[in-house]
């Protein structure tokens, strides 16, 4: 109990910024400051926030994607997607790892938390009337839970007794299912009541390692879950009883980091697997497959014809340059227009949208993560959200190819800190401002696995003894920094 206060204390000590483990710099240090603003929590955080004038680039074919604006929230270690989900207050929660932001319609900070004493990591979130769901890992094994509106867990359950991750989450009136990772060559799916109590669990032992990263609702009231077997797109179709309708794979190459589904009008279901999209009949048949050949795409929504899609630009087939991707298309698939994050942008990176859920005045909220400029070494991401076409019906007649958006970013703490190489495999390395007296590495229960004593401010950890997976790093009980042992 003592060891998970320190964690409490250490990560919502109230400093000179919110989120302490956190690190903050502008997002372009040229930018024009044109205005700041400070946000105050009544139990613990303070945001700040510096608007920065930012450029970016669009190129436009028939259609123009209008910004309403451009945020970004925080510096992070982790490479994990960012998801986001609506709350019930109408604002947004977006998610990376086991960091929370909640933000208003027009992007602005409300609020922020760390999440580690009674849930692990989140892969999807979902809102519902009293609070967020969410699914992930919970002790290394998949697990599900309920989060309030205040970041406290209500409650949690571990879904099996081996390893795996929850990865989709899908709310059908008071009950909701969700899918994911059973093991390393396995799947799951299951449905729970509004409690979380489980009406039942489907397990789906595969032959090589393989996830279920989406769910959805049909229209004929049935479900299908979709993802990954192997390095090939899967399907399965299944009712309100979790018994299997039908299922769908063929090897097609798509890699397995996420594998969307969406149902057209005519009952038709389209797979999303990264560059590839297949679609298939109401039977499961295979009906056509498009590669996009060089852009990847995580998510889509669709609008009358047009379809919106959220991913990355990349420079070749093989390239190593990656800015986050906004395209529409057309019903056969041409591209009508695409927007694209890059001043300010470190290319040379996992630079992308992973999510987006569409807004009550018709436009979309995307959110994904991109490592600026400024900061390369630090090895981190900025967590990304952008709002589009809001309130607007994209003009087909215009040839404007410029565009002035807005960001949001933090400012470094008084104290600096630098911990490197993140994720790390052998050594850490502590660069900090401040003299350096203790150094505690604490695990995601709450146990102290490694402590040392210095008096300097240059330090180097020995961390090969250290299972693989997520801690935090506290110095001088303090200043804290969550890092990754690979």
């Amino acid at each position: 109990m003592l060891v998970m206060i320190r964690i409490l204390i250490a990560f919502f000590r109230i400093t000179t910024f919110t989120l302490p483990s956190i690190r903050y710099s502008t997002l372009n240090q040229t930018s024009e400051v044109v205005d700041i603003c400070v946000i105050k929590n009544n139990n613990m955080k303070t945001l700040y926030a510096t608007i920065l004038v930012l450029g970016s680039f669009i190129s436009v074919q028939a259609q123009i994607i209008d910004t309403n604006w451009v945020r970004q929230y925080d510096r992070v270690s982790s490479n994990s997607l960012p998801q986001i989900a609506e709350m019930p207050n109408g604002d947004y929660l977006v998610s990376q790892w086991d960091r929370y932001y909640q933000i208003n319609s027009d992007g602005d900070s409300i609020d922020a938390a760390i999440e580690n004493t009674n849930w692990g990591v989140t892969y999807d979130m979902k809102g519902v009337s009293d609070g967020v769901l969410l699914t992930g890992t919970l002790n290394s094994k998949a697990a599900i839970a309920k989060m309030d509106t205040n970041f406290n867990i209500v409650w949690s359950t571990e879904l099996s007794a081996s390893s795996g991750s929850g990865q989709a989450l899908l709310v059908d009136g008071s009950d909701f299912y969700v899918s994911g990772q059973a093991g390393f060559s396995g799947d799951f799916i299951a449905k729970f009541d509004a409690n979380g109590d489980t009406a039942w669990y489907l397990e789906l032992p595969q032959n090589s390692f393989s996830s279920l990263t989406d769910l959805i609702k049909l229209s004929d009231g049935n479900f299908l879950a979709s993802g990954n077997l192997d390095d090939y797109p899967l399907a399965i179709k299944f009712d309100s009883s979790g018994d299997t309708l039908w299922n769908y794979t063929e090897y097609i190459f798509i890699s397995f980091r996420k594998m969307n589904a969406f149902e057209k009008s005519n009952g038709n279901i389209l797979l999303l697997g990264e560059h590839v999209m297949i679609e298939l009949d109401d039977e499961g048949t295979k009906l056509t497959d498009t590669d996009f050949t060089i852009n990847q795409f995580y998510d889509m929504h669709f609008e009358n014809d047009t379809v919106c899609m959220f991913g990355y630009y990349r420079d070749t087939m093989w390239g190593s340059e990656k800015l986050p991707l906004v395209e529409l298309r057309n019903a056969n698939w041409d591209s009508l227009g695409s927007w694209t994050l890059s001043k300010g942008v470190y290319p040379n990176a996992s630079n992308e949208f992973s999510d987006a859920i569409k807004t009550p005045g018709g436009g979309f909220i995307g959110v994904g993560k991109f490592r600026d400029s400024v900061n390369v070494s630090a090895n981190t991401y900025n967590i990304l959200a952008v709002k589009f076409n809001d309130g607007a019906v994209p003009d087909t007649n215009t040839n404007d190819s410029t565009d002035t958006v807005t960001g949001i970013s933090r400012q470094w703490a008084n104290s600096q800190m630098m911990v490197y190489p993140n994720p790390a495999n052998d050594v850490l390395n502590i660069a900090a401002s401040f003299s350096i007296s203790s150094v505690e590495i604490i695990d995601m229960q709450g146990r102290i696995v490694l402590r040392e004593n210095y008096a300097t401010k240059n330090e180097q950890l020995d961390i090969q003894s250290l299972e693989k997976g997520y801690y935090i790093l506290s110095i001088n009980s303090m200043h804290t920094e969550p890092f990754i042992k690979q």
